[in-house]
Formats: C-alpha cells, sequence, structure tokens
C-alpha cells in the first residue's frame, strides 16, 4: 500500500511575537476544532530514503553512501534540520563525483533542511544550517532569523530567572486518528509523538510562531498526507483526520 510522511498542521497555539507586518486574525471558538482528511492535503516529499540505494544509482563504490539513506529517514523523523544540512552536502559532492542523481537528491534534502530550520525557529540550528548551505541569499536569511529567534531565547530566560511567566502559550493538542494509518504528529517541526489508527492522543504543546503548524506523517513512509496551519491564540486544539 502506498503509505505517506504526514505532516498535520492544524494546531496553533502560540503567536506572542507578531511582526510588524502581521496581524491577529479573530478567531471563533467554533476553530479550535479542525478536520483533515488523509490525503486530500497532500504534499509529496522526497520519499523513504532509507529505500534508496544511493551507491547503485550513483555508480559509486564510496562507503559512507551505504548508511545515508538511514541517516536521512533518522534525521527526518527527528527532526534534525543540521544533519539533513550535512546529509544534503554529502550527497552533492557523491553527485558531483558520478555526475548522476538518485532518486533523491542533495537539493530536495537542502530544501527541506531549509524549511525545517525556519519553522523550528531555534537560533544555533539556523546558524548551524547557514553555515553549511551554499546560497549567499539564503545564509543572508537565516541568520537574519538567528539573530532574530537569539533575541527571543535570552529574552525568555531572562524572563525566567526573574519569576515572570513564559511568553509562550501553552495548551493541549488532541489528535483523533480516523485514518487506517499510523501518523507521526509535529508542531511547528517538533516531533510530539504517534497516533495508531482509532486511536486518540493528546499533547502538552506551546509554539512561538506567528501561526502553528501541525504536521502528520504516515510512520513508514515520508510523504506530507495533511496539512493545517491554525492562527490565533489557542489553549487547546483538537484535531480530526479522516
Amino acid at each position: 500500500m502506498f503509505r505517506f510522511w504526514i505532516p498535520l498542521t492544524s494546531l496553533l497555539i502560540g503567536l506572542p511575537f507578531l511582526s510588524a507586518a502581521e496581524t491577529k486574525p479573530e478567531i471563533k471558538a467554533s476553530e479550535n476544532v479542525g478536520h483533515s482528511t488523509l490525503g486530500k492535503e497532500s504534499v509529496k516529499t522526497c520519499g523513504a530514503a532509507c529505500s534508496v540505494n544511493f551507491g547503485k544509482e550513483l555508480g559509486l563504490a564510496l562507503d559512507f553512501l551505504d548508511g545515508i539513506g538511514h541517516r536521512i529517514s533518522t534525521a527526518r523523523k527527528g527532526p534534525d534540520p543540521v544533519d539533513l544540512a550535512l546529509c544534503s552536502q554529502a550527497l552533492e559532492v557523491a553527485e558531483t563525483v558520478s555526475g548522476k542523481k538518485a532518486p533523491i537528491t542533495s537539493a530536495q534534502i537542502r530544501t527541506e533542511a531549509i524549511d525545517l530550520a525556519k519553522l523550528r525557529g531555534y537560533s544555533q540550528e539556523l546558524t548551524a544550517v547557514a553555515l553549511i548551505v551554499p546560497d549567499a541569499n539564503v545564509k543572508k536569511e537565516l541568520q537574519t532569523q538567528a539573530t532574530i529567534a537569539d533575541k527571543r531565547e535570552k529574552e525568555a530566560q531572562a524572563a525566567l530567572k526573574s519569576g515572570e511567566a513564559p511568553k509562550e502559550l501553552d495548551g493541549t493538542l488532541t489528535v483523533a486518528n480516523h485514518s487506517g494509518e499510523c501518523v507521526r504528529i509535529y508542531v511547528s517541526g517538533r516531533y510530539v509523538g504517534e497516533v495508531h489508527p482509532g486511536q486518540t492522543a493528546s499533547y502538552h504543546v506551546h509554539d512561538h510562531n506567528a501561526h502553528t503548524v501541525l504536521q502528520a506523517y504516515c510512520e513508514g513512509d515520508g510523504h506530507l498526507v495533511s496539512n493545517k496551519v491554525v492562527y490565533g491564540h489557542k489553549h487547546s486544539y483538537y484535531w480530526h483526520i479522516h
């Protein structure tokens, strides 16, 4: 059966840091519940890297290619944008040596790494990925976001030391999986847990982004099949996956 790595994006619980250009939409109580149909909001990703024989595809006998598929899959599940960026760098070297490309390319993995680093918003990850990617414009963008993230992180640490409550909004995400697939749930690039078919699970989460991205991935593959973005301050969100 064709399996998907689904990014569920429907629980948004925090946007205390809005830029001047962003506005906070009016949120109704009914919007604390969201429904997604498995596959309807799907985004096809690179697929399962661990199933690709990179050495054979590229025609190379380089030892590091033997484990790079597993390494990519592990970095995706982490998720770890820095290791994804390093994998893309290693793949690019192999592609240059062979003059060929495998079904999963360095450019695809690099894009995943960049998008994930932005979504997670950790200053050290943004800085590290900026050092790895070759594009000067992307480097500058990531470095700018790293500076903003570093300021936010230091403010949060100072607030905690002074006894202030955290600025991030806390809340509960409840996921009801009505589909026939086991899904891995991510909240703005952070793994929170799995929900098996026919089961419901709740997670305590917080997010510093101006909108919260919920993602669901099929446990066995790597395709994004359901996507939901939630706007507004929320202390709870109930997400149904059909």
